[in-house]
């Protein structure tokens, strides 16, 4: 069960990493454009850092997302581990954690302006899912670490997280009992009736009617 979780936390993850690289596509375009002196950092043809780290951080985490969603959906062994899931995973949240932080300290006082000014709501909408895409992937990896436990397997163990085998079984050498219906092969035996007298010798069985 828990690698339907996995999936369906995979898929929120690239949802909102794609939002988030929308918006930070948005604002990075944005702010090198422009001619006027950007409001809330007083430059102008210019970058934020933090916004172009968030851009990357979600394009990976997309990839990845894709990644591993193909490895759990098609039940692949080859493509990877748990130990290769758990660093990915470990990558992506240690990213967003320094992306949502620092967004959020730079820009921690924009209240005032949600209503009245886009960039204003942008950096905002920015802030709040580079926090959304840090929760998935602390999520997923809570879920992984479930999965990982309810397989009784490690971390070399196939990162698609299904139970392997199936519940049919084979045992060698036992031999299912088979029933023959038909003619007999061989004479009839019959435990003789009425006055019939039975004579055994030498030569055979005779049966003689009294």
């Amino acid at each position: 069960m828990l690698h339907i979780v996995r999936i369906i936390l995979y898929l929120f993850l690239f949802v909102t990493s794609t939002v988030l690289l929308a918006l930070t596509a948005y604002r990075v375009h944005h702010t090198k454009s422009s001619d006027n002196v950007d409001y809330y950092t007083g430059k102008v043809h210019f970058w934020d850092p933090i916004v172009v780290e968030l851009l990357v951080t979600s394009i990976l985490a997309m990839l990845a997302s894709l990644y591993f969603i193909s490895a759990i959906a098609g039940r692949v062994s080859q493509l990877g581990n748990y130990l290769v899931e758990h660093i990915v995973l470990f990558i992506l949240w240690v990213m967003f954690l320094i992306g949502a932080a620092i967004q959020t300290h730079d820009f921690i006082h924009l209240k005032h302006c949600r209503g009245f000014d886009k960039q204003c709501r942008v950096l905002e909408t920015i802030k709040g899912f580079a926090w959304i895409c840090f929760s998935f992937t602390f999520f997923l990896v809570f879920a992984s670490l479930g999965n990982m436990a309810q397989r009784h397997v490690g971390l070399t163990g196939p990162l698609h997280g299904w139970e392997e085998g199936g519940a049919a079984t084979y045992n060698a050498g036992t031999a299912a009992p088979t029933t023959t219906t038909g003619a007999a092969t061989g004479p009839s035996m019959r435990a003789p009736t009425g006055a019939e007298h039975v004579t055994t010798g030498n030569q055979g069985t005779t049966t003689t009617n009294a």
